[in-house]
């Protein structure tokens, strides 16, 4: 006896799931569309026409956000009023201190910058964690924090935190990364990863994080 076949609903249903790959890949461009243009808008003079053009990015992207969550049938974030501007990331009083920033994908790496500058921090920022082992080596001591992301091609996240943790036990690490690696805790914390981010990159979640790691 042949298999029932779908329904045509279900078959569109599955049809428009994306894969985490996918999900990903369009989360993290509407984030960057997103944290660019909310940089933007604090660097510009008070310039009506720009900022109302620059709150309809904003609002087309999260509302983009919410597209993918609901194709994928995730929970769907509040919604956003598109009537009125996107409320800024509240400004959180983060000590200053000295970040090393490991992202391959430029975009990544200076959001972060922006990020953490705007709170006082100095920042160096790397496309190359090659290069990020490289001034550790040539001085541990010269950084508070790392960022990390964990796929980079060459050296990757783990094995840069595995080569710093030799070189300096006691620097801590957040690990950034676009998949779920919850069932990796012990292995995070074995090389001296103290936090995991998800992205697309929360402001708020990253700020709160930095100024709990970093030493008083």
């Amino acid at each position: 006896m042949d298999e029932p076949s779908a329904s045509p609903g279900a078959q569109a249903a599955e049809e428009s799931r994306l894969s985490r790959e996918q999900r990903h890949a369009f989360k993290n461009i509407f984030s960057i569309i997103i944290a660019n243009a909310e940089m933007i808008d604090e660097d510009l003079p008070a310039a009506e026409p720009v900022r109302r053009r620059l709150e309809r990015i904003v609002a087309a992207s999260r509302r983009g956000e919410q597209l993918v969550q609901q194709i994928c049938n995730l929970t769907t974030p509040p919604a956003h009023d598109e009537t009125s501007p996107a409320a800024p990331a509240s400004r959180l009083a983060a000590p200053p201190g000295r970040v090393l920033v490991v992202d391959d994908e430029p975009d990544v790496v200076e959001i972060i910058r922006r990020y953490l500058e705007k709170e006082g921090m100095r920042v160096q920022g790397s496309t190359d964690s090659r290069e990020a082992l490289e001034w550790l080596q040539s001085n541990p001591f010269q950084f508070d924090l790392v960022i990390s992301d964990f796929d980079m091609p060459l050296l990757s996240g783990i094995e840069l935190c595995q080569r710093a943790r030799g070189l300096r036990p006691d620097l801590p690490v957040i690990m950034v990364t676009g998949h779920d690696h919850r069932g990796s805790g012990e292995q995070f914390a074995d090389v001296g990863i103290r936090a995991l981010l998800l992205k697309p990159l929360d402001r708020n979640d990253l700020l709160n994080m930095v100024r709990r790691l970093l030493p008083a």
